[in-house]
């Protein structure tokens, strides 16, 4: 037999498996709109949250900024829509939920962000978690961690 046809063969499997892999991540893990910023993360090894309670988030606070929760809204929504995997799902008065798509396998994290004022300062509340698994290799950590320090910048 030809080591070519082999090796062809081969290829051919290993897209199929992953086109397989792709599909069962998407339909195993459908996106549902969040109405609501979450009370805590439901496993703390696959989420990281910076609000009025952390879960992970190393070193970081909640944000509190100058300026109107309306207009600093529109400025993380803007922010968001310039990233190339990140998709806002819903998106209302004071919240935002957005999708972020992993490179190669596909999973789906939730991010949700809740904006609102308190003593004459806009805070705003992070939170990323995966749909799938109970660990996230600190993916959404590292997320939270660039969407905090680029949020601070806005100021």
């Amino acid at each position: 037999m030809n080591h070519y046809v082999i090796i062809a063969g081969l290829i051919a499997i290993s897209i199929l498996g992953y086109l397989s892999i792709i599909n069962l991540i998407y339909f195993l893990a459908p996106t549902k709109k969040i109405e609501k910023f979450q009370k805590k993360c439901q496993i703390s090894t696959n989420c990281t949250r910076v609000a009025d309670t952390n879960t992970r988030g190393y070193g970081l606070k909640s944000i509190k900024l100058k300026g109107n929760a309306f207009d600093i809204q529109k400025k993380i929504a803007g922010m968001i829509e310039k990233k190339t995997r990140m998709t806002i799902v819903n998106e209302k008065e004071g919240l935002i939920h957005s999708v972020e798509i992993t490179p190669f396998f596909r999973f789906y994290d939730d991010i949700t962000i809740k904006i609102f004022e308190s003593k004459g300062l806009t805070n705003v509340w992070l939170q990323s978690q995966s749909r799938l698994g109970i660990h996230d290799l600190y993916v959404n950590e590292k997320r939270i961690q660039n969407l905090h320090k680029k949020i601070m910048e806005l100021e």
